[in-house]
């Protein structure tokens, strides 16, 4: 009897124990397989010592991902800070990779106006990267001010790194403003490094108006880089179909700073129609002010008779030198004999001086060798300088070697008796 009583009682013990043990079945299984592989692991793990130096072999662990951040490319890197080192970055980051726009949010409501911008800029770089559009679908609605302008700048390149003509797509649907014109010439930017031919197509498409005329420009300045012949040539074919010779001088500009000899080369072959005076006057503007010694002996050497020859570029080139070495164009000055290239030299030296030392202008002016124009520069410098200092001015020209006539002239300009 009594062993019936005993296996009734262990039976209920046994159910009450099934009973207490089921709701947890499921993770008590995952622990065990977990104990079973993690055995697994040791057992196969063992290392067999060979020498005081050899190290034990660690198993690999395969961790799965859902999403994989982008590392984002040398230019993204100075457009979006690091959070190393930065707890806020560091927060701003942890949160876009659990759920960037809750990130966005949270950001919001923060008190560090400050960093404000540099906190989207972290979430934009981990959202973009993962899905571009949503995240400048987001910013578009939702962004203001500055930080409008710099974080679609900075998913715009994210997005042009992945599928540029999705985010020309894209950009056709912004509305007409600012930040449309953002958006595109970030993307022309960086998609001219890509492919330059789908990237100037696309600009080609874009209507007249500014959008494209400042994507235009964004291109030629990227392109520049990669082919500057081939960006010149680009702009003069806008130059022609579209009228915007702003871009072909833009383009003039950025070949002599990439290669001087070819920016000639290509000017020479310009046409009458684009052979300007402004066209010339950009290419020795930007030549003077890389080299302006350089850029002074080969006017000195081209003949009058030269397709690019104006006899204003000695003006052009002798105000950018003395802007950046007044000392080094003096002296040029002083070392060249009269004539109308020292002439035009003096002009320029001149018109820059004379916010900076109105009475070496006035000097200056003095020994140009054509009266007329001595007399008409001579003028503006005095008037200039009398401007802020009037007696200084008179006194000057009172004991300045000057005919009576143009003494008296200059002096009546300023109300002396």
């Amino acid at each position: 009897m009594r062993w019936i009583v005993r296996t009734l009682v262990s039976l209920v013990i046994i159910g009450l124990t099934i009973l207490a043990v089921l709701p947890h079945a499921e993770t008590i299984r995952q622990e065990w397989q977990h104990l079973c592989q993690t055995w697994e692991l040791v057992r196969g793990a063992a290392p067999t010592v060979t020498s005081e130096a050899a190290e034990p072999e660690l198993p690999e662990m395969s961790i799965a991902r859902d999403r994989t951040v982008l590392k984002p490319s040398a230019r993204s890197l100075e457009t979006v800070p690091s959070a190393n080192g930065d707890p806020f970055l560091a927060e701003a980051r942890r949160r876009a990779s659990d759920d960037p726009e809750e990130a966005m949010h949270w950001l919001q409501v923060q008190s560090l106006s400050g960093d404000t911008l540099r906190g989207m800029l972290e979430i934009v770089a981990v959202w973009a990267a993962e899905d571009s559009e949503s995240a400048l679908l987001w910013l578009e609605s939702n962004a203001q001010g500055l930080a409008r302008h710099a974080t679609i700048q900075s998913g715009i390149e994210l997005w042009a790194q992945q599928a540029p003509n999705t985010a020309a797509a894209w950009i056709e649907g912004m509305a007409n403003d600012g930040s449309k014109v953002t958006a595109a010439k970030t993307l022309a930017t960086h998609w001219v490094a890509e492919s330059t031919t789908e990237a100037s197509q696309w600009v080609e498409q874009l209507p007249n108006g500014s959008l494209r005329d400042e994507t235009s420009a964004a291109l030629v300045q990227s392109w520049m880089a990669i082919d500057p012949e081939a960006a010149a040539i680009w702009a003069l074919t806008q130059a022609e179909f579209h009228g915007n010779k702003s871009l072909l001088n833009l383009s003039i500009k950025h070949y002599v700073q990439a290669s001087p000899v070819g920016a000639e080369a290509f000017v020479r072959s310009l046409n009458d129609g684009y052979l300007a005076d402004e066209t010339i006057e950009t290419f020795v503007r930007t030549l003077a002010e890389t080299d302006p010694t350089q850029a002074m002996d080969w006017q000195t050497s081209l003949g009058q008779s030269d397709q690019i020859y104006n006899p204003e570029s000695p003006t052009v080139i002798m105000a950018e030198w003395s802007r950046t070495d007044s000392v080094a164009a003096s002296t040029w000055l002083n070392d060249t004999p009269s004539g109308p290239l020292r002439d035009a030299a003096i002009v320029g030296f001149t018109n820059t001086m004379l916010n900076f030392d109105p009475e070496a202008a006035a000097a200056w002016s003095n020994t140009i060798s054509a009266p007329e124009q001595r007399f008409e520069q001579l003028n503006r410098s005095i008037l200039n300088w009398a401007q802020s200092q009037p007696n200084e001015a008179l006194q000057w020209i009172q004991e300045a070697d000057l005919e009576p006539d143009v003494r008296n002239a200059l002096a009546s300009q300023i109300g002396a008796d």
